[in-house]
Formats: C-alpha cells, structure tokens, sequence
C-alpha cells in the first residue's frame, strides 16, 4: 500500500503549515502573529512553532590527522609538515531543557566566532565567509537590526538528558556554515541534534571549493568525520541518522547516504544533481551507485519553471531500492530553502525588479520556507524516529490548495548480497533464490540485482574454504544472472571441476568461448587470450 503524503508529514504540518495558513488567510491579518504555547519568539521564526526543547548552540573545532590542510611542498621543493591535519568546524544545535544561561542569542553571536589558537587561519576564512553572509543578506541601513536580533538558540546550554537523532547538515557551494540555522533551531527544539559542517577548499592555499567529483568528496569525507566526532556525544544516537543538504550540499548529503550503513534518511533541498545538465555533479562523485542507496529519501524543491528551474530527476528515480519522496514548492527560489528567505521577509530586502508580478516575493519565500521546515520534520519523524502520525484530510487538503507538488514512490525489494543469496538457496533451493532476485529486479533482467564482481569474489572465498557445494551455488547463480557473462562461465566451470563434474565444466568452458568475441566487459587486448586460455582447459 502506498503511503500517504499527509501521513508521512502530517506532525509537522499540523503545527506549522496548516496553523499559518489558517492565520494568513484571515481577514485583515495577513501579518498576525500566531499565539500558542510554545509559538517561538525568535522574530526570524515567523510562524513557526517550537517544539517541547529549548535550544543550546555550541561550536565543535577538530583537526582530520587522516589528511592535511596546510600546504606541505612549494614550487621550490621545500617541505614543512602539516602539524595538525584538516580543520573541521562542527556548529551544534541541541535539544537543552535547563535555560542556565538565561538569554538567547543574537544574530551577531553567528557572525562573530572566535576559535582555538591553531583554527586562526582557517577562523578567518569562516568569519570572513560569516560577515559576507550578513551584508550580502539586507541593505547596510538594515544590517545593525539584523546583528541585534534575537535567535532561539542559547549558547553552550547543557544538553537535555537523553540520546537524540542526529541530522548532519552541509551548505551549499562555500555557503557559511549557519546558512540554515532557523531550520536548525527548528529542529533542534523537536529534538534533533543538528551539526553543520564548515565548507572549505583541499588546501590552505586553495580554500574555496567546486564542483569537481574530488571537491565533493572532500565535503563528503568532512561529513564522515563529522559523523565521527558526533557519534561520540552523549547526547547523539548513533543509530538514529539523517543527512541533509542545500544545493550543492544535497549531492554530498546524497553521496553519504549511499556509502554509510547507519544512515535512514537523506533530506536534499533543492539539489544540484536534480536540474538538467547538472546530474553528473552526482553520479560522477566517488563510489557512485544508485542501487546502494537504502536510506528514505527527500526530494524537496522549487517547482517546474521557477527561477528558470529545468528539473531532470533521474538520479532520484535510480535510487530504486530506496523510499523517494518527490516534493516541489511553488514560488520558491533557491536561496529560500535557507533562513536568507526568512531574514529577507523579516527585513522587506526589496526584489528586483524582472521578479515583480511573477507570483514570486518575499511573502511567499516566507511560506515556501515555512512549509519546507513542516515538511522535513514531518519526514524526519517517519523516516528516523518513526512516529507516523495518523492521516488528517484536512492536511491533505491544505497541501493541495498550497501550490506544494508531492509524488511517493516506494521502494522495490532490495537484493540479497551473496551471503543471504546462499542462506536464502539453502533454505529454498536455487529455484526459490531465483525467484526473489526476479520478485527484485520488477522490470530490470535479473543481473541488475546480481553484482557479478561480488559474487564471483565471494564464490572463490567459498572454494579456497574447501567450501565447493556453496561455491557451487553462488557461481551458478551470478551465471543465470549474467547469461551474456564469459566470466561467469568460467568462474562456474572453476567450481565444477573442482565438484567433479567435468562434463558439465566443459560445457561451461565451451560455452565462455562462444561468448567471449562479444562480451564487452573482456577488454579488446585480453580477448584473445583468453579465449586461448579457455581452449586449453578442454581435452
């Protein structure tokens, strides 16, 4: 059964879309402020509301002694070592419930960090970044009432007792690192741990990043390590993992999802990878494989057209073994999925002018934001605290009159690796292993679900074990799945003649030969000997 757009958000959007709404479309009040218990008094929350969690900020600086940062080797072949590898910065928001330190923070408290001594370098690369962040956000006569004003967040505030999910968050491209912290507050107050990384360049020399497949890793290793000195907090449940990101941060978020077992959910807001011609930004990353992605995944974007999108969604549709969900708001542009929309509302940042009466302005940036936030949380709450709420038609009916466009599509059955390949034939006979790698690959030929170089590997484990039987199993297997393979008929003809059964490996043999002029994964230089190889083995 397909799951419910409203089921999967309705948490979230009971709170803060469908109440904003109700307040927006009131007579007279279009720019009321919600009252209720726990509505925030942040000015740059709008109408969100916080959850049961006051909210504690703290900064996290760490040196990556895996690699380095500082330029080691010059033009002139001098080498200084780097001391202390690369510098990563963590910025934490935390659920808190004591409120010790009285007063939350003001806007200024982000701009302005201080760092550990040996973070000075890198400290003014972030600072700078920061202070760029602020002035770029309104006009100059504006910018002192923005540094003043105040924040949810309580700096260095002791954590509330117990173990919360942890969301991981990365910037777009060289995006300073609190460029999303109204939704990370938000979340944080519905208790999440959010951590967002610092962006820098590979080197102290070269400290911008782009789009280049080594870039991403980078960032994508930074999250890694991030992850790391996370999973070490008390307050973080290691088993409980989302990965967020904006932009270019949605390929890296992506690409962490695909390689780390412990992650359930990827939150990608307006993604690079999802717009024409800017796909390979993802699957050219290192280690792309879309079949390995397994975590739930959160498409949320601007819609068709806005802002000139061109959206190309391919890569999302790869992800087959994977829970899509596929959200686009209306009039949205893309710096509004970070708290610049809320900032630009609060502020009234005039708009130029070739925007004007295209349905897009700041008043709907707000809202797009506003439903962006229900929704991620809603989607959090399914996907890593798994708290569905019970479906509401009122909600759904507040969605489709809110310009949100939303499709669910479910994820296929995930192939058996070759371990549970062979548990699953010893259990039921190749037939019935056959039969749930078809059930598996829908409308795919059944090698889609069989990574041949997987299981040829694993069947020469199985023969250098003396294990010939099981060895058996799984080369049979990976040559019904690859019936174009030479390889595969080789490796097969391995496990029966070291079975005894010398006809049927002959027929094997024979049958890699007919094969071998046309499989396009023997290289053109080894063809020939390997048909040479193969002729050998017959009598």
């Amino acid at each position: 059964m397909k799951e419910r757009f409203h089921a999967l958000a309705g948490l979230a959007l009971c709170g803060a879309l469908l109440l904003h709404r109700v307040a927006d479309t009131r007579a007279g009040e279009t720019n009321s402020t919600v009252t209720a218990p726990n509505a925030s008094v942040a000015p740059l929350w709008g109408r969100l509301l916080a959850g049961p969690y006051l909210v504690g900020f703290e900064r996290v600086f760490r040196f990556d002694a895996s690699r380095t940062w500082h330029v080691t080797r010059h033009f002139a072949g001098n080498y200084a070592p780097d001391q202390h590898g690369r510098p990563v910065q963590l910025n934490i928001w935390y659920p808190s419930s004591s409120g010790a330190t009285g007063g939350a923070m003001k806007f200024s408290d982000y701009e302005q960090q201080a760092a550990p001594e040996e973070f000075s370098t890198f400290n003014v690369l972030m600072n700078g970044r920061n202070r760029l962040s602020a002035e770029s956000s309104v006009p100059s006569s504006q910018l002192e009432a923005l540094r003043t004003a105040q924040m949810n967040a309580r700096l260095n505030e002791p954590p509330a007792v117990g173990r919360f999910p942890v969301v991981l968050y990365a910037g777009g491209l060289n995006a300073d690192i609190n460029s999303n912290f109204v939704l990370a507050e938000y979340l944080a107050s519905h208790g999440y741990v959010v951590a967002s990384i610092s962006l820098v360049g590979p080197t102290d020399e070269t400290p911008s990043l782009d789009r280049a497949p080594s870039d991403v890793e980078t960032v994508v290793r930074d999250l890694e390590f991030a992850l790391g000195l996370l999973a070490e907090r008390e307050n973080v449940d290691r088993t409980r993992v989302a990965v967020m990101g904006h932009s270019l941060g949605a390929v890296e978020a992506a690409a962490l999802g695909l390689r780390h077992g412990n992650v359930l959910a990827v939150v990608a807001l307006d993604g690079t990878y999802g717009f024409k011609g800017s796909a390979e930004v993802l699957t050219n990353s290192y280690g792309y494989a879309p079949n390995r992605m397994r975590a739930a995944f959160l498409d949320l974007r601007r819609a068709q057209g806005e802002q000139d999108a061109d959206l190309d969604l391919g890569p999302i549709f790869s992800f087959r073994y994977a829970d899509r969900t596929l959200v686009q708001i209306r009039h949205m542009h893309h710096s509004d999925f970070t708290s610049f929309a809320m900032i630009a509302s609060r502020f009234n940042v005039p708009i130029k002018t070739n925007y004007v009466n295209t349905g897009w302005n700041r008043e709907t940036a707000r809202r797009g934001f506003e439903d962006m936030c229900g929704i991620v949380l809603g989607f959090l709450e399914t996907k890593v605290k798994t708290n569905a709420p019970a479906a509401n038609s009122q909600e759904e009916t507040v969605l489709q009159n809110s310009g949100i466009v939303w499709k669910h599509i479910e994820a296929q059955c995930a192939p058996p690796g070759p371990r549970e390949s062979l548990a699953l034939a010893r259990k039921s006979g190749i037939g019935g292993l056959e039969a749930v790698l078809e059930k598996c690959a829908g409308d795919q030929p059944p090698g889609s679900c069989v990574d041949s170089g997987l299981f040829n590997t694993f069947g020469y484990q199985l023969l250098g074990q003396g294990r010939v039987n099981d060895a058996l199993t799984i080369f049979e297997t990976a040559a019904w799945a690859h019936p174009a393979s030479a390889n595969a008929q080789d490796s097969l003809a391995d496990a029966l003649f070291a079975a005894g059964e010398d006809k049927r490996a002959r027929a094997a043999v024979q049958r890699a030969i007919e094969l071998a002029p046309t499989d396009p994964t023997i290289q053109d230089a080894a063809r020939e000997s390997f048909i040479a190889e193969e002729k050998r083995r017959l009598p």
